[in-house]
């Protein structure tokens, strides 16, 4: 058995509620859970076939009409009598009560777990820096830094140069998150250097919300979906320059 906080977060993973930071998180989890990896197999398989199998039609207004009369002659027989009379504002109130109960939950945990997810991403672009050489294959075209990383771990992440926009491409390295092998770009914006760490995320796509973002001892950190992977960029300067970055990265992806 999966705890409820467990419970509420594959939902908002498979309902796609997740953005970019808690998905990597969950990603983690997943590889190193094996219950929590079946919990989430369990729930996936069932969704599927009821979202094949079952239709979602609305209820007909002959159907409501129907259910009124009934509550009604329930509230009105005291042999039947189980709920209050004002059965339907008493339901509302549960449904109300129970979502908000899920979301507060979800956020309650969110935060520490943000945190968590930033602080790894940080140290990884902190390798970088520390790195003799923070490069492992310096390149500036993509036809070579991605066929690198699918040689190395069998993963192409997106990979584009934007020296035309002030970013160039310096090439990529593979970095360890949690156990697991990376890939990381990396890019040079005047003298900083800005990391751009690609965690595995099958399924998922750029739906076009906006990036997280945090600041955390003087880095600057955002985080979204690309196809099949969480994309978190990192870099010591200031958040307008990174979203700046972010942005024209989206967008030269988008169209690569």
């Amino acid at each position: 058995m999966i705890s409820q906080d467990d419970d509420v977060l594959l939902n908002a993973s498979l309902d796609g509620e997740l953005d970019a930071a808690m998905a990597s998180v969950l990603l983690q989890r997943l590889a190193a859970e094996p219950e929590l990896r079946l919990a989430h197999g369990r729930l996936a398989a069932l969704r599927a076939v009821t979202s094949k199998h079952l239709r979602k039609d609305a209820a007909s207004r002959s159907l409501k009409l129907r259910v009124a009369a009934s509550a009604s002659r329930v509230g009105t027989d005291p042999r039947k009598r189980s709920f209050p009379s004002d059965w339907r504002a008493m339901a509302a109130t549960a449904v109300i009560a129970a979502s908000l109960s899920s979301g507060l939950t979800y956020f309650a945990v969110a935060p520490d777990q943000r945190l968590t997810a930033s602080a790894g991403m940080i140290a990884v672009h902190q390798h970088a820096l520390l790195a003799a050489d923070p490069v492992e294959v310096a390149s500036s075209d993509r036809h070579t830094v991605k066929p690198w990383f699918d040689a190395k771990l069998a993963l192409s992440p997106p990979v584009v140069d934007l020296a035309t926009d002030g970013f160039a491409l310096a090439g990529g390295r593979i970095d360890v998150i949690d156990g697991r092998r990376v890939p990381v770009m990396l890019y040079r914006h005047r003298a900083h250097l800005i990391s751009v760490i690609a965690v595995p995320q099958p399924g998922s796509h750029d739906n076009g919300a906006p990036a997280t973002q945090q600041s955390r001892d003087g880095y600057s950190v955002q985080t979204w979906l690309a196809t099949d992977f969480a994309l978190t960029a990192v870099g010591d300067i200031s958040p307008s320059d990174l979203s700046d970055f972010v942005a024209k990265l989206r967008a030269a992806i988008s169209t690569s």
